[in-house]
C-alpha cells in the first residue's frame, strides 16, 4: 500500500492491535511511536500522521490533512454481476485506475446466486475499494450500485447524467477534462455509452476516436448480453463493440476497457 486509509470518524480515535492497519505499522513499515507515515481520509484529503502513542495494544495517529486528492476520472462501469470472490478483484483494480462508478446489474443470462450472495447483499465490499484506493495513493473510492434488472440500471444512468443521483466523487477545479478526443479519422466513430459483445462485424473500442464523459462502458456476466439486452442497451445509446477477437473474462474485460478510455485521454 501507498498511503493507509482512515476514515474521518476514526480520526483520533486509537487503533486496536486486531486492526489490520495496526499490524501494517508496526511489522512491515516497522514504525515506532514519533515517527509519520503517509495518511488518506475518506474526506477526500491527504496528509501524513504522526504516531503519538504506541503500545502493544493500540496505536494513536494524530493526522494533519495536507492537500485534497485528485477527483475520480468520469469512467464509469456496468456490469453483469460476476462471481464474489471475482468481483473483489474487479472492484480492487477498478479503484486503482480511478473509474467513478462500478455498478452490476442482473442480467438474463446471469447467476442470481451471485447477486443474492452476502459480498453483493450486505454490500461486504468495501475493503477492496480501500485496498485499491491505498494502492493507487488516492482515498477516493468510486460509488458502488446493484441493479435487479438491466432497464433498471440503464434508468439509473440517465437520470445520473440529468444530474439526479448524488454521486460521491465530485469535481473540483484540476479534475480532468474528458471532452472529445479527436484521431486522424476525417469521420470519427463519437460515442460515450459502450457495450461490449463478441463480433467479427463490430467497430473495436479503438476504433473510436471521438470519445465523450462521463464514460459508461458495458460489460456481461460470464455468459455475456443476449440479444434482447444488446437492444435494449443501443435503444438506451450504447454503441456496441468489441475488445478484439479473443473472447475475455468479465474481469478481464473490465480492465482492458478502463485501460484503453483511460489510455485515450491520457491519463495512463
Amino acid at each position: 500500500m501507498n498511503i493507509l486509509y482512515l476514515k474521518e470518524e476514526e480520526l483520533g480515535i486509537p487503533l486496536h492491535r486486531s486492526d489490520a492497519r495496526y499490524s501494517h505499522i508496526t511489522r512491515v513499515l516497522k514504525k515506532k511511536e514519533g515517527d509519520s507515515l503517509a495518511i488518506g481520509c475518506s474526506n477526500g484529503s491527504l496528509g501524513s500522521a504522526r504516531i503519538e502513542r504506541l503500545d502493544k495494544n493500540s496505536i494513536l495517529l494524530k493526522y494533519q490533512a495536507e492537500s485534497e486528492a485528485p477527483t475520480l476520472y468520469q469512467v464509469n462501469i456496468l456490469m453483469g454481476f460476476p462471481r464474489p470472490i471475482q468481483a473483489g478483484r474487479i472492484l480492487k483494480d477498478l479503484t486503482s485506475l480511478g473509474v467513478e462508478r462500478i455498478w452490476f446489474t442482473l442480467s438474463e443470462l446471469g447467476e442470481k446466486s451471485y447477486a443474492e450472495s452476502t459480498f453483493f447483499r450486505t454490500r461486504d465490499f468495501e475493503s477492496h475499494l480501500i485496498e485499491g484506493a491505498m494502492q493507487a495513493g488516492n482515498p477516493r473510492l468510486p460509488q458502488v450500485e446493484c441493479f435487479w434488472s438491466l432497464s433498471r440500471a440503464c434508468d439509473a444512468i440517465d437520470a445520473a447524467q440529468r444530474g439526479e443521483v448524488s454521486i460521491e466523487s465530485d469535481r473540483p477545479l484540476g479534475a480532468p477534462n474528458l471532452s472529445g478526443l479527436s484521431g486522424q479519422n476525417p469521420t470519427p466513430l463519437r460515442a460515450s455509452r459502450f457495450v461490449f459483445h463478441p463480433g467479427d462485424n463490430l467497430p473495436r473500442l479503438t476504433d473510436f476516436s471521438a470519445l465523450s464523459a462521463p464514460l459508461w462502458l458495458a460489460i456481461g456476466s460470464e455468459r455475456g448480453w443476449t440479444n434482447s439486452e444488446m437492444e435494449v442497451l443501443r435503444s438506451r445509446g450504447f454503441a456496441a463493440c468489441s475488445l478484439g477477437q479473443r473472447i475475455l473474462k468479465t474481469e478481464t474485460a473490465a480492465i482492458a476497457a478502463a485501460s484503453i478510455v483511460l489510455a485515450k485521454f491520457g491519463l495512463l
